[in-house]
């Protein structure tokens, strides 16, 4: 039995907590930790040749840390993921155009750049099995369109009738050039082309 020791808040009532115990202290909560590997590691090797064992050895835990965690390899994945969106979101800062580019540029680094190996990990771990679709849609696809709209709102006006045609744009062209490929993709370029255009709507709609 852990042995206990009793502490005092500061209005004088008690509390017992267990006593660790000797050996291997327990590890802090990794879960950042976790969450980064497996997104560094689904980047570089895609969904196929992603193991948790390799997340495991990146993040410096142990196998039995992230079975208690998430019971599979797709729930640490779809975790990972809405992980780095939201990182990637709350980075957004500046003018909403701006917010945009930042935006783009994650998205197509993620599909047709540095991290090309993201698009086709993503179509494995949604061909592995149904409720991963669903479940990348509704935690991930979903919420990031939203913030996309919610940004050509603010620079085109919400009744503006090409909104739902802009929210799909820059997605389906990153989609597009990761499926079929010709060469390298100058992201700058093809981001600077679509704000381009996001640009030129603003203008002619006098905002």
């Amino acid at each position: 039995m852990a042995e206990e020791v009793v502490t005092h808040d500061v209005d004088g009532t008690a509390e017992v907590a267990p006593v660790a115990r000797r050996g291997r202290p327990l590890a802090a909560d990794r879960t950042d930790a976790i969450l980064t590997a497996a997104n560094e590691l689904f980047d570089e090797v895609g969904y196929d040749q992603l193991t948790v064992q390799d997340i495991a050895a990146r993040a410096g835990v142990g196998l039995a840390t992230l079975y208690r965690r998430w019971p599979s390899k797709n729930a640490l994945v779809i975790d990972a993921l809405r992980h780095r969106q939201a990182r990637e979101t709350v980075l957004l800062e500046g003018p909403p155009i701006e917010q945009l580019r930042a935006l783009f540029h994650a998205i197509a680094a993620s599909t047709v750049g540095d991290q090309s190996e993201f698009l086709p990990g993503l179509l494995a771990a949604i061909r592995s099995e149904e409720s991963v679709g669903d479940d990348l849609r509704e935690g991930i696809l979903d919420p990031l369109a939203a913030v996309i709209r919610s940004l050509l709102d603010e620079i085109l006006g919400p009744d503006h009738p090409q909104i739902d045609l802009l929210v799909d744009a820059m997605p389906a062209v990153c989609v597009w050039k990761a499926l079929t490929p010709t060469g390298p993709v100058d992201v700058d370029a093809m981001v600077g082309a679509y704000l381009g255009l996001v640009e030129q709507l603003a203008r002619d709609a006098g905002r």
